[in-house]
């Protein structure tokens, strides 16, 4: 009789996997490598666990299988089991991502967000993971596993969001910021389900949650806010500058009026305003020019004195050179003059 060695000749990428060889006899060697276990089952039920190492099927050497053999083997015969071999190596590379439907509580809008992260994830309990999850199927790869567990990931992750918007007062602009308390909230919600599957969620990480760009009314919501702070800035500015921000305004009205083709009374007209209002603007314009040419009231007056003793000065240089006054006089009459400025 061929005595046969049963080892795992899966690929890394398979977390549990089952051998073809399922006749098992006195004899055979069952070879079970380092980080990974060997489950041996007999009509569905669990008969024994094996540890890293070489176990030869004989008397003594296997328990749980003496037993067997005794009552099923008659000259022997072979007993049809099954051989699982299942890993216990940790793993972090398991990614995932999801779209969620997030009410927002300050704006009342309901936006879709994008989020994705990474899990880690090591087999503790290798019979219940066979059970519950393989099933009849001959192994179950990482990508398996990660299809399996999304539907709890997502329930998870969409309530601990939606517990965090309401409780926690977030506004789809500052959730962000939360990541790292929702992850670790997520993780323990998630511990005791992935627990009852065998399975140890050692590692869970957000890394994105953030509203879909392309969303047509998140773009609105953005411009609209942005508007807002726009005229607050605005506002601000205005009330720190008094009455320059007023004035400014009125340049900007009369200016446009100007260069309209029908003058400054047709744009007034056109557009409403009535003539009492344009000539307000234009008295304020005025009188904001005056401001600036003019910042002394008394400049007019000094002006109009400095002329007059100009003027005095040439008349009475005029009658020293004709010879009418001495130059006594003239000297005199000159700096009393000078006196005035």
């Amino acid at each position: 009789m061929t005595i046969s060695t049963i080892q795992n000749e899966s690929d890394s990428d398979y977390l549990i996997w089952k051998s073809p060889i399922n006749s098992i006899t006195i004899g055979t060697q069952i070879i079970v490598h380092e980080n990974e276990e060997a489950l041996l089952f007999e009509n569905g039920q669990l008969l024994n666990i094996l540890k890293p190492g070489r176990h030869l099927v004989e008397s003594g050497n296997i328990p749980g299988l003496e037993g067997l053999i005794s009552r099923s083997f008659k000259g022997g015969s072979p007993i049809i089991i099954e051989i699982w071999f299942a890993s216990k190596i940790a793993s972090f590379d398991y990614k995932w991502g999801t779209r969620l439907q997030v009410k927002d509580n300050t704006y009342g809008l309901i936006l879709p967000m994008t989020s994705f992260g990474s899990y880690a994830l090591k087999i503790v309990d290798a019979a219940s993971l066979i059970v519950q999850l393989v099933g009849r199927n001959q192994s179950l790869s990482k990508l398996d596993l990660k299809q399996k567990l999304v539907p709890l990931l997502v329930r998870n992750l969409k309530e601990e969001v939606a517990d965090t918007v309401v409780d926690d007062k977030a506004d789809i602009f500052t959730i962000s910021t939360e990541l790292r308390n929702i992850s670790k909230n997520v993780q323990e919600s998630l511990c005791d389900e992935f627990r009852r599957f065998g399975l140890d969620l050692f590692d869970f990480y957000i890394e994105s949650l953030e509203v879909d760009e392309k969303c047509e009314e998140y773009k609105k919501l953005k411009s609209s806010l942005g508007d807002a702070a726009s005229l607050k800035l605005r506002a601000n500015a205005a009330k720190d500058s008094g009455n320059f921000y007023q004035t400014e305004r009125s340049f900007d009205a009369l200016q446009a009026a100007a260069e309209n083709e029908s003058g400054i009374s047709g744009t007034l007209l056109s557009g409403g305003l009535g003539l009492g209002i344009g000539l307000g603007a234009g008295q304020q314009m005025a009188n904001t020019v005056n401001q600036n040419t003019n910042p002394n009231p008394n400049n007019k007056n000094q002006t109009n004195g400095l002329d007059n003793i100009e003027e005095k000065l040439l008349k009475i240089k005029k009658l020293f050179d004709s010879g009418l006054i001495t130059e006594k006089e003239y000297q005199d009459k000159k700096l009393e003059l000078l006196n005035q400025l």
